[in-house]
């Protein structure tokens, strides 16, 4: 097997040595991780409460591991750029999850279904690492995390644990509007592109939407599509909650009529 390539970054990898994008490599990785996906979901319904408290500790405990790895690789080599802090929103998530896992906090839980899994399925579909090698720390990881990331979300969804609520949106928005200031100016001055609000994701909906609008302008019609999102994420609950209320209103008349 070939280790030459594992150590190399954004920096220092020759053109051509990457993977195409939905060729047979990349496909490959998210076939497996669904599969991954469903299995681990479909574990975690099966679990009593005192066990998915302990496998969603664990879980957490997974994916800081995997960010903590990368972090020091990076350290060791002596190649550390600030763009690798995890101030994007996927790895805003990595640190939601590590807080939900351990407090059962309900704004962290909201955030996780309603920003926390749209993050990693785009990092995923518009993988932005896919210029590195196959065997590479940094591509293994990237898919991993991601991987993950979603398999958190999704097998407290299976298990019924996330019952997305519109109420608590406003918070959840709020709070992400906050770091998304915060880390705008922080690109500004460090170079960096946290929450792509510096540059599109090349090959992403956001180049689309530059052109469209202009830089920073594209950043608003982010904001716009993640509003259309929220739409097709929440309506099913809010009619399903409604027809539950009605139905339980109309069992209700039926066993204990008023006439």
């Amino acid at each position: 097997m070939d280790f030459s390539t594992f150590f190399l970054d954004n920096y220092n990898v020759s053109e051509g040595m990457g993977v195409a994008v939905y060729g047979p490599e990349h496909l490959t990785w998210l076939a497996a991780m669904v599969v991954g996906m469903v299995l681990i979901s479909l574990y975690y319904r099966s679990l009593r409460e005192p066990q998915r408290d302990r496998f969603k500790k664990g879980m957490a405990w997974f994916i800081l591991g995997l960010e903590i790895v990368r972090q020091v690789i990076y350290l060791v080599m002596g190649r550390y750029r600030v763009e690798y802090l995890p101030f994007h929103l996927c790895g805003i998530t990595e640190f939601t999850i590590f807080i939900y896992a351990y407090t059962k906090n309900k704004t962290a839980r909201e955030s996780l279904y309603a920003l926390g899994i749209i993050g990693a399925l785009m990092a995923l579909a518009f993988a932005d690492w896919l210029h590195l090698p196959l065997f590479n720390f940094q591509s293994i990881q990237s898919f991993l995390i991601h991987g993950a990331l979603i398999a958190f979300i999704l097998m407290l969804l299976v298990a019924g644990e996330i019952k997305p609520e519109v109420k608590r949106l406003p918070k959840v928005f709020m709070v992400h509007l906050v770091i998304f200031i915060a880390t705008f100016f922080f690109n500004k001055a460090f170079d960096t592109n946290f929450f792509f609000s510096n540059y599109p994701s090349p090959g992403s909906p956001l180049v689309l939407f530059e052109e469209i609008a202009g830089n920073p302008g594209y950043n608003l019609l982010t904001f716009g599509l993640l509003l259309v999102i929220w739409v097709i994420l929440y309506l099913p609950w809010m009619i399903f909650n409604r027809e539950k209320k009605n139905y339980k209103y109309n069992y209700k008349e039926v066993r204990n009529p008023k006439y």
